[in-house]
This record gives C-alpha cells, sequence and structure tokens, in this order.
C-alpha cells in the first residue's frame, strides 16, 4: 500500500489496516507513506498471527505534517513470527509519533522490532516500542532495536523502548540510540568527488538499506529512493 498526495494539498488522512493471519501462513505486508508535509495522517495496523506464522511488515514514514501511527500485533499461536521493519525522515516542522506494541502469547514466539530514521530542520520524533510476554509465552524471543540521525541541531528525537513480561522463561533485548551523522564518512565521501549533501544523503540511505532492500516490489523500492532523494 502506498499513500500519496499532491503537494499543495491540506487535510487528513485516516486509514487501518487489519489482518487476521492463519496457522502455516507467509506474508509480507508493505505501507508506504510518501504524503505532503501539509497533512495529518492517523492510522493504525492490527495483526493476529496463529501457529507458525511468518509475518514481515515494512513500514517506510516520510509523509505528515502530524505523521500517528499505532502497531499491534498479537503472537496467538505456537512460533508464530512478527518482524516489524520501519524508516522514517521527517523534514521542516514535520512531528513523527510512532507507536508500536506486540503481545506474545504462544510458546516459542518471535519478535524482531527494527527501526531506523534521519531528521533534519525542526523535526521532532516520539518512538514508543513495547514488547510484552504474557503469561504462557514460554521460550519466547523479543527484541527490538531504534536509531535516529539527526541532519540538524534544531531536530528532536525522543525513544521509550519497553519490555514488559509475566513468564519467567523468555529472552527480551532492546535498545535505542541517537546521534548525529559521521562527519569522518561524510569527510571520506567527499574526497572521492561528491558534495556534502550528496555525502549525507548517501549515509542515510545505506542505513536505511538494510530495511529497504526486504521490500520485494522493485517499483516501490525505487520511488523509496527517489523520495529520498528529493526530501533531502
Amino acid at each position: 500500500v502506498i499513500y500519496k498526495s499532491v503537494d499543495e494539498i491540506n487535510g487528513y488522512h485516516n486509514g487501518i489496516c487489519s489482518a487476521q493471519i492463519g496457522a502455516n501462513a507467509d506474508i509480507h505486508v508493505t505501507i508506504v507513506n510518501l504524503l505532503n508535509t501539509k497533512i495529518s495522517n492517523f492510522y493504525s495496523v492490527n495483526s493476529n498471527i496463529e501457529d507458525e506464522s511468518k509475518t514481515l511488515f515494512s513500514m517506510v514514514e516520510f509523509g505528515g505534517k502530524y505523521n500517528v501511527v499505532n502497531y499491534y500485533a498479537k503472537l496467538a499461536g505456537y512460533k508464530s513470527v512478527n518482524k516489524l521493519h520501519s524508516i522514517y525522515l521527517g523534514k521542516e516542522e514535520q512531528k513523527i509519533d510512532l507507536n508500536y506494541i506486540t503481545e506474545l502469547y504462544g510458546e516459542k514466539t518471535n519478535v524482531d522490532i527494527e527501526v531506523n530514521g534521519a531528521l533534519k530542520d525542526k523535526a521532532r520524533k516520539n518512538f514508543k516500542g513495547t514488547i510484552d510476554f504474557k503469561t504462557g509465552s514460554k521460550k519466547a524471543k523479543g527484541k527490538e532495536n531504534e536509531y535516529c540521525t539527526l541532519l540538524s541541531d534544531t531536530s528532536y528525537s525522543k525513544a521509550l523502548p519497553m519490555l514488559l513480561c509475566t513468564e519467567a522463561d523468555v529472552e527480551g533485548n532492546h535498545s535505542t540510540a541517537s546521534g548525529k551523522v559521521d562527519e569522518s564518512a561524510v569527510f571520506y565521501i567527499m574526497s572521492r568527488g561528491l558534495s556534502y549533501k550528496e555525502a549525507v544523503r548517501l549515509l542515510v540511505k545505506a542505513n536505511f538499506n538494510k530495511i529497504i532492500e526486504k521490500i520485494q516490489d522493485e517499483e516501490i523500492k525505487t520511488e523509496i529512493l527517489q523520495e529520498i532523494d528529493k526530501r533531502l
């Protein structure tokens, strides 16, 4: 699914994606937000994942003056897997609010949340990621990582990763970090003939590539890369 808008349009977008994923499924859902920076965007993603199903949700968050995303996944079945890989890019005065919640109920379930983003100008981002090990989720595993590259002194990043647990025999890991672009890497790239802006763009693409390359549709991948060039 790709959301787009004409540049000069003001307005709202509201949406919901709901998935009931049966046993032994292998599902990849891609949601790409390429709205302009004048539209307020609100949407939610909900899924229920049964026995031995594998799911990958790839989410790209580039648009919206206000971009509010709620993601919820219930790993109900034995050995069910949920991967959530997302990237975000904020500019001007965009406000990005990401709330990701996963609840693990089944035995040997597995959650992998990987988030990478970049902010420039006066963009703001709030991220909250919750992995909740419920009673009965024995030998379940969950991890979440979030990293934000700050491309200006006026951009702002806030992150709150959480692990909740009412089951003893589980494994959970989380990390979050933010920092400026690696100036030594920028200098190295510029020594090869690229401008500062081109070097920064190349580094942001490199950070995003791990997530973008998992998207199977080549046209969508090309459009995402073109949007990065446009917005940076």
